[in-house]
């Protein structure tokens, strides 16, 4: 009798971890779709309490500036609480980011340092589609969505 409620007791906890294992990686495969100019970027997120707020914004239209020459940025459509949130990161093409100082958000398009930067906190990271982001010219309006959620 032992034995058959040990077995039952590991089944549910099998089951129950496999349960919020896959639950754990459908939070880690959320991507995002930026699309202007019948473009579209693709951008797999964290797995982190800033880029889940972000997430909860979405779908929302949002007007993109160049900065310096190597990044798009844009404001949020409200605050996103940066308690808890991970900050770090190397600012490399590709990355998108919140920069803790100014409360904004935006992608980097050029490799812009080789050295973890603690204002950064990383958002996610484009799977498809820097080159449209890199060869946008000076500000345009976007639309970004979710692609599963």
């Amino acid at each position: 009798m032992k034995q058959l409620f040990a077995g039952l007791i590991f089944a549910l906890f099998l089951g129950c971890s496999t349960s919020f294992g896959s639950n754990i990686s459908e939070n880690n495969a959320m991507k995002i779709k930026i699309s202007f100019d019948d473009k579209e970027v693709i951008v797999q997120m964290q797995d982190n309490h800033a880029a889940r707020q972000f997430i909860q914004m979405l779908p929302a239209d949002f007007e993109f500036i160049d900065f310096a020459g190597e990044e798009k940025i844009s404001e949020f459509p409200k605050p996103v609480s940066l308690n808890d949130a991970k900050r770090g990161m190397i600012a490399k093409a590709g990355k998108m980011f919140i920069y803790e100082p100014w409360g904004n958000f935006g992608f980097f398009y050029k490799n812009h340092g080789t050295v973890i930067d603690k204002s950064l906190i990383e958002l996610g990271e484009i799977e498809s589609g820097l080159e449209y982001l890199a060869g946008k010219r000076g500000g345009f309006s976007a639309r970004i969505e979710t692609l599963n959620k």
